[in-house]
């Protein structure tokens, strides 16, 4: 028996829906099998353990499993694939009937999900498939991840110490660069406040993790030709390098430098009527962090090298865009220009001394809320 399967997936449980995907009728025994498998999984555990029960329920038949891309989904998309099943993995904003669904709960998305399959399986083809990268890719995206996750927890603590400041009217002996610098943070524990105390080693912590996250991936990343070509770019630091590196992974499998753009979200939506054709704000495709770390390198690019990105951010300005819209826009030309760089095989050429100055600033400087004081 042909089956079209629909797992929606969350990080501790699933839900599985199959349907019926043969040509002709489906035998009375058939659907009873249906019936029992669909009450069985309703909810399951995302793990080995669960996955090898859904496994033997069905081994006995020709599978086609249909998940929506999500961290986890890539977890499970193995563990199917190394037990022998048929695997897709779609987009899961061209799933218009589950994300603009006004039933949208797991048993519904994943009665969806096994339809789409099933009506891909008839030659209807309503969604893109999405790339899987390898399991050591996915081992180092999760080391990214970590790393970048700490990275907007230590500027989010840092905001915090800067707020307590202020609410208790307390004052630095100076305004300092980096409010974790050694004398500061002396300064800071001998006010005696308790709040103020806790705030500071929560960000020393992380400041610790962090930097041994950097080795970690700089051993990681060694040798890697991707990587070196990513960190040649005035803006990029050891995590965001690696994180672009593994993210993007495989750059030939892009058409050119406007899919690479696209499929981390930074093209314009198109909303076409009969007299225009407007552009709208970007699509938001693809992972987000990856989306905030090429606009965070972007803004670093901006403030320190002389490039046409560069040139392209004033331009912009001068002709009144909003700065979110002007570096938005630039971070299309970085992502295009990583593209670019990457799959000729070329560094970037820049003065060594501005080069060092970016890196130094992405690595230590609080990129966030400059960001923000920008905007």
């Amino acid at each position: 028996m042909e089956l079209s399967i629909g797992i929606d997936v969350h990080k501790d449980s699933c839900t599985a829906y199959a349907t019926y995907s043969g040509i002709n009728k489906p035998r009375q025994r058939n659907l009873d099998l249906i019936e029992r498998f669909n009450e069985e999984f309703k909810k399951f555990p995302s793990d080995g353990r669960g996955i090898l029960n859904l496994h033997n329920s069905v081994k006995e038949h020709e599978v086609h499993i249909l998940m929506e891309n999500s961290t986890k989904t890539h977890d499970l998309y193995w563990m199917l694939k190394g037990l022998g099943h048929e695997v897709i993995v779609a987009h899961a904003t061209d799933l218009k009937r589950i994300t603009e669904s006004h039933k949208k709960n797991d048993r519904n998305d994943a009665y969806e999900l096994a339809h789409y399959m099933r009506r891909r399986l008839l030659g209807e083809n309503e969604f893109n498939e999405s790339y899987i990268p390898s399991l050591e890719t996915l081992k180092r995206r999760e080391m990214c991840r970590f790393s970048f996750t700490d990275r907007q927890e230590l500027s989010d603590t840092k905001r915090r110490i800067r707020a307590v400041l202020l609410i208790r009217g307390k004052k630095l002996s100076r305004e300092y660069s980096d409010i974790l610098a050694q004398r500061a943070v002396s300064e800071m524990l001998e006010m005696n406040d308790t709040i103020l105390s806790l705030h500071i080693h929560k960000a020393l912590e992380l400041h610790r993790r962090i930097r041994l996250l950097e080795k970690l991936l700089t051993e990681e990343f060694r040798g890697n030709g991707v990587a070196d070509i990513i960190y040649s770019i005035p803006g990029f630091g050891i995590i965001s390098t690696a994180y672009v590196t593994c993210m993007g992974d495989q750059f030939s499998r892009f058409k050119d430098g406007r899919s690479f753009a696209a499929s981390i979200g930074l093209v314009p939506k198109q909303r076409a009527s009969s007299d225009s054709d407007p552009e709208c704000g970007i699509t938001r495709r693809g992972d987000p962090d990856l989306r905030r770390i090429l606009t965070q390198a972007t803004f670093v690019h901006i403030r320190f090298a002389d490039s046409f990105i560069t040139r392209k951010y004033n331009r912009l300005k001068s002709r009144g865009k909003k700065h979110n819209e002007a570096l938005v826009a630039c971070a299309n030309s970085m992502a295009r220009l990583v593209y670019k760089l990457v799959t000729s095989g070329t560094r970037y050429t820049e003065d060594p001394e501005k080069l060092s100055k970016a890196r130094m600033y992405e690595k230590n400087g609080d990129i966030e809320e400059d960001m923000e004081a920008s905007e």
